[in-house]
């Protein structure tokens, strides 16, 4: 099964000074531009062996970072976490990292080097926006949640996210 979704909002503002343990907007296009996501473990609520792994991922259009993950549905609970993604149990994603903080001597404190370990399927995520969007089994493509963009007629309409997938 392969799945996409936002998996980190919009980056903090690099160009405003921020040094905090959230990404920012600079991070997450290293992010992709070095292609650090590829290969990352997938598991289920931040426990576990490994369900699969991120194929790609990209920063949108609004500076979320997305990613695309293959499912191996082949081990039980690769099947297991498959099939929360199908019935909406696991709807959303969580990214799993950990940060280095260096402490100076007056007491200021400085995130460092941002290493991602993984990313989760999970029922509630601590970030608002990281969700999944989409899946694709063998039933087809289904879109978990429909982005909503104008036509050209300025009519609301649901966009495809797979069309939105940037190779990288």
């Amino acid at each position: 099964m392969l799945v996409t979704g936002c998996v980190n909002p919009a980056g903090e503002s690099a160009e405003a000074g921020y040094n905090g343990l959230y990404f920012t907007d600079a991070e997450l296009e290293t992010i992709v531009s070095k292609r650090t996501m590829l290969g990352c473990p997938v598991k289920a609520e931040h426990g576990g062996a490994a369900l699969g792994s991120v194929v790609s991922s990209y920063v949108d259009d609004l500076g979320k970072l997305h990613c695309v993950m293959n499912i191996d549905e082949r081990s039980v609970e690769g099947a297991i976490a498959a099939g929360l993604v199908r019935d909406g149990i696991a709807k959303e994603l969580s990214l799993g990292y950990s940060v280095d903080v260096a402490h100076s001597a007056d007491g200021d404190s400085i995130a460092k080097d941002k290493t991602i370990l993984e990313v989760s399927l999970v029922r509630k995520g601590a970030r608002d926006s990281c969700h999944v969007v989409a899946f694709e089994d063998a039933l087809g493509t289904q879109f978990t949640r429909r982005q909503q963009a104008p036509d050209m007629s300025g009519e609301m309409r649901a966009a495809d996210v797979w069309s939105e997938f940037k190779m990288t």
